[in-house]
């Protein structure tokens, strides 16, 4: 449960100028039984978003790189080595997904050949379907129309190959959790507001809600920020649902100064640096 809070944040620290690049860098700290019950210094959380002029032939997009590492951080590094990798094809008018790869660090070597969780997911045009890929060191080629999707700078794309692909339905207008804090980022926010939007994860149809709860002073990246405090929570059918806390700045930029969210296992913030 801990590991998927820390993702689903990892993922929401999204960038949001379509016009220019854009990098932010987050401290990402842990409270909880592991660490004396202090907040904790466990890994780095970087995003990186540049606009593609042609995404596999469907127009220009954008595309939010977001990686997580553990790598000299010893007390996450002795329970559970993070190397999480995520990318974003994404338009946001109209708002929508076209693509989203995921990779991360694996316990054992034995899942994959080369110690990784690794799946690409496309939504084809029309936007009611989405083929899941489950990647391998071995099995069939990739298709052409969809190489651009994976980055390889883990492995060349010609190693990369397909050992599984399900298509399944899923709602108009779907989005990845990077989308939605895009979306949100763009959003005319003030106190009061709330939204509904569909998502997926590849996997399953998904629900976001969305709703600004409280304007606060934030101390993060050595000065103190306006912002919105925002609640976020995802729904899937027949799993908890995972709620959060992000603090966005009252600016234009809406840039994310601070998220927030606890479980079982303990507390987990991403402070902006």
């Amino acid at each position: 449960m801990f590991l998927k809070s820390s993702i689903i944040i990892t993922l929401l620290l999204t960038p949001l100028s379509l016009s220019a690049a854009e990098k932010l860098d987050y401290l990402v700290e842990y409270k909880g039984m592991l660490s004396g019950y202090s907040w904790t210094d466990v890994s780095r959380a970087t995003i990186e978003t540049v606009k593609v002029a042609d995404c596999s032939g469907r127009g220009s997009c954008m595309m939010s790189r977001t990686t997580m590492s553990s790598r000299g951080y010893a007390m996450l590094e002795a329970i559970f080595k993070v190397r999480f990798h995520y990318r974003s094809f994404y338009r946001l008018k109209p708002a929508r997904t076209l693509a989203f790869e995921m990779r991360e660090k694996k316990y054992s070597d034995k899942y994959q050949p080369y110690g990784y969780k690794h799946s690409l997911t496309v939504i084809p045009d029309g936007g009611t379907m989405v083929d899941f890929y489950k990647l391998w060191s071995k099995g069939e080629p990739l298709p052409e129309s969809v190489k651009q999707f994976v980055a390889t700078d883990h492995k060349p794309a010609g190693k990369i190959r397909v050992k599984k692909v399900k298509r399944k339905p899923v709602a108009k207008h779907s989005i990845d959790r990077l989308a939605l804090l895009q979306i949100v980022r763009s959003a005319a926010l003030k106190k009061g507001y709330t939204a509904s939007f569909p998502g997926t994860n590849g996997k399953n149809q998904l629900e976001f809600r969305v709703a600004v709860i409280a304007a606060e002073e934030v101390k993060a990246a050595g000065k103190r920020w306006k912002t919105w405090k925002i609640r976020v929570d995802e729904l899937e059918k027949g799993d908890d649902t995972v709620s959060l806390f992000a603090w966005v700045s009252r600016d234009s930029r809406h840039i994310p100064v601070k998220i927030e969210i606890d479980s079982s296992f303990g507390s987990a913030r991403f402070i902006l640096k």
